[in-house]
Order: C-alpha cells, then sequence, then structure tokens
C-alpha cells in the first residue's frame, strides 16, 4: 500500500505522458476528446462528468442622449457678462477699459515698431483682457515692450490699430518714456513679419482714463499710441493718433 501511493504521487507530479506510450501503463485524454466508449462510461461515476455552460456576456448599448445641443444656445448666459465701466487711475494702469465690439477678424499680428524721431524701436507682443482688482475688463499690459490689443485692426488694415507702453515701470520698463515728444508730421513705422507699414502722427491728446472713444474703429487705416502721463503719477492717457501713407 506504502508504495502503491508512493507512485501515484509520482506519477501526478510527472510531466504528462504522451498516449499509447510503451511502458508508461497510463493513457491521458483531453478533456475536448469525444464523448469516452461504453466500458470507461461504466467505469465512470455519474458524478465525474461536470457540464459547464458558458453565458455569454450581455452587450452594451450606448443610451442614446435625451438632448442634443444646440450651437445658438450661449454657453455663459448674457446676464452673467459684467458691465464694462470706465477705468480709474491707478498707478501703472495705463490700458483702458475693453469696450464692447465684435472684434475685427483676419487682423495681422504686429511685430516691431520703430519711431526713428525719439530714436524707439521695439518688438510688438500681443495683449488679451484680463479683470483688474476692481473686478472690471481691462487690458494686460507689455512687459519691456510695445503691446498691440488683439481683436483690434491690424497693421495696414482698414480700422484702428491700439499700441500701448509704459511710460515709466519698475518691473516693466518704460518703452514710452519718450513718447510725449512725438509731435505731428513725424513717421512711425509698424511691421509684421512680411512686410512694414508706414504711419503719420496726425493728433496728439491727454484723455482721462475712461475716455474710450480714443479706441474707436476708423473706416480707414488708422492707429493709436498710449501710454500713461504724468510720468510718476500715471492719472491721465496720452493718446498719440495716426494715419496710414
Amino acid at each position: 500500500m506504502l508504495l502503491s501511493a508512493i507512485a501515484l504521487l509520482s506519477a501526478a507530479c510527472a510531466a504528462p505522458a504522451e498516449t499509447g506510450l510503451r511502458g508508461s501503463g497510463t493513457v491521458l485524454r483531453s478533456r475536448e476528446v469525444d464523448a469516452p466508449s461504453a466500458a470507461e462510461a461504466i467505469d465512470t461515476p455519474a458524478t465525474a462528468v461536470v457540464e459547464r455552460t458558458l453565458t455569454p456576456l450581455p452587450r452594451l448599448i450606448p443610451t442614446p442622449t435625451p438632448f442634443a445641443l444646440v450651437e445658438s444656445d450661449p454657453i455663459v448666459p448674457v446676464d452673467a457678462i459684467p458691465t464694462l465701466i470706465g477705468g480709474g487711475t491707478d498707478a501703472e494702469m495705463h490700458v483702458l477699459p475693453v469696450p464692447a465690439r465684435p472684434p475685427i477678424s483676419n487682423a495681422l499680428p504686429a511685430r516691431r515698431v520703430v519711431i526713428p524721431s525719439i530714436g524707439l524701436d521695439s518688438k510688438i507682443i500681443q495683449l488679451s483682457t484680463k479683470l483688474d482688482r476692481r473686478g472690471q475688463i481691462a487690458w494686460e499690459t507689455a512687459p519691456f515692450a510695445v503691446g498691440q490689443h488683439k481683436g483690434l485692426a491690424g497693421p495696414g488694415q482698414n480700422g484702428n490699430m491700439v499700441l500701448s507702453g509704459h511710460i515709466s515701470s519698475p518691473n516693466e520698463g518704460a518703452v514710452f518714456h519718450s513718447l510725449p515728444d512725438l509731435k505731428v508730421g513725424e513717421g512711425v513705422i509698424v511691421a509684421t513679419e512680411e512686410r512694414q507699414y508706414l504711419y503719420r502722427v496726425v493728433d496728439v491728446k491727454t484723455v482721462t482714463p475712461d475716455q474710450v472713444e480714443v479706441l474707436n474703429q476708423t473706416p480707414d487705416p488708422t492707429a493709436t499710441l498710449i501710454t500713461c502721463v504724468p510720468d510718476g503719477i500715471y492719472s491721465h492717457r496720452l493718446v498719440v493718433s495716426l494715419r496710414l501713407v
């Protein structure tokens, strides 16, 4: 009995023998073979055969959306948009509030501005809008460069192109420090990546921060240069109006 138990254990741990191998004394059958013969069925208990039926998983059918978004529906309700109010007189806030109007399409971005009479040669960066500390919509400022206000006219394009810069700022430079010296009749060159445009000064004036009409669009190609005055006080805005030559 002991030898029989050891032999059975050794057979269970050994590698499977091929069917009909001489000297093995054992024939192993796969579970996928045909039904056993009549003699084998007699020796096999009925409980040894277990029928397993694989139940297919249910298919997940996406549920249709009960409603469709309409392209004309606004994402933000109209009454949630803050009312535009005139700007204040905080130091360094030389950019005027954003007036309510549709943007001009296909505006070419300006890359460089040169004003020979005041020795200015500066790169131009694009400025978007933001909320100031009072929660009002205002333009961003350009550090150590002139900024072009996005959504308005581009160089050489019909409309009013607006360029702004600091007259003095310890953190963002003084690119427009000499802008008050600009005089009527002097030239301003604005360049894109493709070509240059020559503008000429037609007006120089000082306004209060809430006079947003200086940003109004025009039927012909014009430009507006803006900075804070007086230097160190920043209570008003110097506005230089240009016209394309």
